[in-house]
């Protein structure tokens, strides 16, 4: 460093220091270093910053590119399977109007030779699902307002948006899909770590803890202050229990805690509130009855799951009466929209 510039430097953390410069030389000196220091900082983060735009773009490009070729290919296969149709519908008016043997045998060869092409198609369609369905979620990543900051996951914009697909789905199809409502137990959060841990600084490892217990085609989102709510499309109440019982084993072994499950199936004519509200009051009979529980909503009564029990004629059954008050909608949308750390009224 040269001479001038160490008496420089000396001068800023010293201004007593004489450096045979005038004040206002020294001065200006001083603000051309800073201004300097700080364009090469900022020059050096929005190099950055467009390394990581153009990651971004290079991978928004990449889904786009998967979404046109599942879309083209499902035009594919949907068009040729639509000609084999029309094909066998031609058939069927033959048979229905001359209704000869001959005529019968041609229009059962044709069904015969519909048969594997239609499985086929089928099969094709619920890949296209999943995939579509993973692409989906690569692009709500571009999307913060979908995304809880602490954990990233879902956060209650995401749970809706997700909630109201499938409740539309079975409303046309009869679709089944269940839902599981999942917290740490506080007290056994706090045994563990001798009252010392924050419970936020859990959230991140609980929400991978679930994602590792999830098959692709499901979901999970923040709900609330503490609270996940995993999304099982295709699954019965049977089926979404073993999910709950899967994280209760593994939070235990790599967080030594337990969490409280509550779970409940779509019925015809749920909303979005029953729907949550069922699952909200088998979590809280799960809380009441001591934590490290699962509880289920049947619709009409509220029972403990007990896994390799002696039968679910002896599980614990509560009215679905005697339960505590469901949050709104608006207040399970600002609780998970909260700032982390806050705690809902």
């Amino acid at each position: 460093m040269a001479p001038n510039s160490l008496l420089l430097l000396s001068w800023i953390y010293n201004p007593g220091v004489d450096v045979g410069l005038p004040a206002t030389a020294a001065l200006a000196a001083v603000a051309l270093i800073g201004y300097l220091f700080g364009q090469r900082t900022r020059q050096s983060e929005h190099a950055s910053q467009n390394v990581q735009r153009q990651q971004e773009l290079q991978r928004a490009s990449g889904i786009a590119h998967q979404l046109e070729s599942i879309a083209d290919s499902l035009r594919q296969d949907l068009a040729s399977h639509h000609g084999r149709l029309a094909s066998f519908r031609r058939r069927l008016s033959e048979a229905q109007s001359t209704r000869d043997d001959q005529t019968w045998q041609e229009l059962c060869s044709e069904a015969e030779l519909m048969l594997a092409p239609t499985m086929q198609l089928a099969q094709q369609l619920s890949l296209a699902y999943d995939s579509i369905r993973q692409q989906s979620d690569a692009l709500e990543t571009f999307s913060q307002a979908r995304t809880d900051t602490l954990t990233g996951v879902g956060n209650g914009r995401a749970l809706e948006e997700k909630l109201e697909v499938l409740r539309m789905s079975a409303g046309r199809s009869g679709a089944d899909f269940s839902i599981a409502l999942v917290s740490i137990d506080r007290d056994s959060n706090a045994r563990a770590h001798n009252g010392n841990r924050n419970e936020n600084s859990q959230l991140p490892e609980l929400a991978r803890l679930i994602q590792s217990c999830m098959r692709d085609r499901d979901s999970v989102a923040r709900y609330g202050a503490d609270e996940f709510v995993v999304i099982m499309p295709q699954t019965k109440l049977t089926g979404a229990c073993i999910l709950g019982e899967r994280l209760r084993k593994l939070v235990i072994e790599r967080m030594s805690a337990t969490v409280s499950c509550g779970v409940a199936e779509y019925q015809a004519g749920d909303d979005q509130n029953s729907l949550l509200g069922r699952a909200d009051s088998a979590f809280y009979s799960a809380k009441a009855s001591g934590g490290n529980r699962q509880f289920v909503h049947t619709g009409t009564q509220i029972r403990e799951h007990r896994p390799g029990g002696p039968g679910r004629g002896a599980e614990a059954a509560l009215p679905a009466t005697s339960l505590p008050p469901i949050p709104t909608a608006e207040q399970v949308s600002s609780q998970a929209l909260a700032p982390v750390g806050s705690i809902p009224d």
